[in-house]
């Protein structure tokens, strides 16, 4: 894939936003709509990835790409884990460190904040058990439906997006549990199916459509910033549709047209570089928000818990993040993701 520094900068502004919610900062109460970005995001990307691999090569090689995913993702989780290991007893002394690390350095944190609203200092790391499970079947799907045209995967996975749309939107019916549908892998694969459909389906919009998506897809996620109702089971069902919906017009906007607004905006250089240490802002984030948003005006915490996460991620990504980086792209070309 070629690379996109927009799509950097559509990582920025989903971590900014998830940042500024996780501080209480005034007008961002939806701002948990970020993660839905990263999600369809991750479709897309995942999915291009995949369908490039088996354009050229005619199947995909799991171990490869099984094992580029552990090399991006894991080594930055372990790294936030041991120091909320070390710092736990002192910042955090009600809890069980060892049992919350355990639960999210094999992935587990969806479905126990979701059953036992458990590792609660550390509960952000749901979002990447839910893209973790997504890595972990995403390539057996792929392979299964190598056989199928661009044109009838499309239709597969519009079949998919809204079957698991439904799903979610039962669920949350049936239940009228918050956590129980928000957190859970099964009822959050709808942005992950709309991001494969968008990186598979034929049609490309006109620059003038692009620009046209891009800006209502901008306004409407905007007012889901300002007024989401967070922990609506309403929300979660029906609202997250329209959420995935907007994330997919943005994301669709941003690769089929250059020469917009929008595009521009999102590759301004502080932008982008904050996309590209986006995945580490994200780790170290939400204990610091934890810790300080109960204490402090929300505006000084925002700054505090942003700053401070952006120099500990861009640490990780220059000493961490880079050499592997290096790594991976020894074991296979490194696209976009």
């Amino acid at each position: 894939m070629q690379y996109n520094p927009a799509l950097d900068g559509l990582r920025a502004v989903a971590v900014i936003a998830v940042v500024a919610f996780h501080c209480r900062l005034p007008l961002t109460g939806g701002g948990s709509i970020g993660v839905d970005l990263f999600f369809v995001l991750s479709g897309y990307l995942i999915t291009s990835i995949l369908r490039s691999e088996i354009t050229e090569t005619g199947t995909v090689s799991l171990a490869r790409f099984y094992w580029r995913r552990a090399l991006r993702l894991w080594p930055p989780l372990l790294l936030m884990l041991a120091a909320y290991v070390a710092v736990a007893p002192t910042l955090f002394p009600a809890r069980d460190a060892i049992i919350d690390t355990a639960i999210a350095a094999t992935y587990l944190t969806d479905y126990a904040m979701a059953f036992w609203h458990e590792p609660l200092m550390i509960g952000h790391t749901w979002s990447l058990s839910v893209e973790e499970h997504f890595y972990l079947l995403w390539p057996l799907v792929i392979l299964a439906t190598r056989a199928l045209s661009q044109l009838a995967l499309a239709r597969f996975l519009i079949v998919a997006f809204v079957a698991a749309t439904a799903w979610r939107i039962a669920d949350s019916l049936i239940w009228q549990d918050w956590y129980r549908t928000y957190y859970r892998f099964d009822t959050r694969m709808s942005g992950l199916m709309l991001g494969g459909l968008i990186a598979v389906m034929p049609w490309r919009p006109k620059p003038e459509t692009a620009a046209m998506i891009g800006r209502l897809a901008a306004y409407v996620l905007i007012i889901g910033l300002l007024m989401a109702p967070f922990r609506s089971p309403a929300f979660i069902g029906w609202g997250g549709m329209v959420v995935d919906l907007a994330a997919g017009g943005l994301i669709l906007s941003v690769f089929s047209a250059e020469a917009t607004k929008l595009h521009r905006f999102l590759t301004l250089r502080p932008l982008v570089y904050l996309g590209v240490i986006s995945y580490s802002v994200y780790l170290w984030h939400y204990p610091m928000a934890r810790l300080l948003r109960y204490d402090l005006p929300s505006g000084v915490a925002f700054l505090l818990v942003a700053g401070c996460s952006i120099a500990v991620a861009a640490l990780s990504y220059e000493l961490v993040e880079k050499p592997l980086k290096s790594m991976r792209r020894r074991i296979a070309p490194e696209g976009a993701i």
